[in-house]
């Protein structure tokens, strides 16, 4: 791990959350490489290999609902996913959705306008993984 990645674990996100020793390294590059994009810095592109999930909405209450409840059943069932909350109206009608809050699941338009219950949650992630 660089000096920068060790000095912000040390400094920041070890005493603030509960990272697992196992995964420090990863953890801090990730922190670093967003850090980075949101400051419009360069940064290097992750490759992942996974469920891709977009959350697409501009923060209002069943937005910020839906991405709760997909990271809940995320945690229960351990599925492992890129998941990104959309919000820019811009990049939102980029997807033809006609409602909000939506969720796309490996670029495929699951949901509009609602959230929808746990049990349909778990099987298009199951049903996505599987087609991995």
């Amino acid at each position: 791990m660089s000096i920068i990645c060790q000095n912000v674990f040390n400094c920041t996100l070890s005493t603030k959350n509960y990272i697992p020793d196992h995964i420090r390294d990863e953890y801090g590059k990730a922190f670093l490489r967003e850090f980075n994009k949101f400051v419009g810095r360069p940064y290097e592109k992750e490759v992942f290999e996974g469920l891709v999930v977009k959350v697409l909405g501009q923060g209002c209450a069943q937005c910020d609902k839906l991405e709760q409840e997909l990271m809940c059943v995320m945690t229960e069932f351990e599925f492992v996913a890129d998941i990104e909350h959309v919000r820019d109206i811009k990049e939102i009608g980029k997807y033809c959705v006609l409602g909000v809050p939506a969720l796309i699941i490996n670029g495929e338009v699951k949901s509009e306008g609602r959230v929808p219950q746990k049990n349909k949650l778990v099987e298009w992630l199951k049903e996505a993984q599987g087609k991995l």
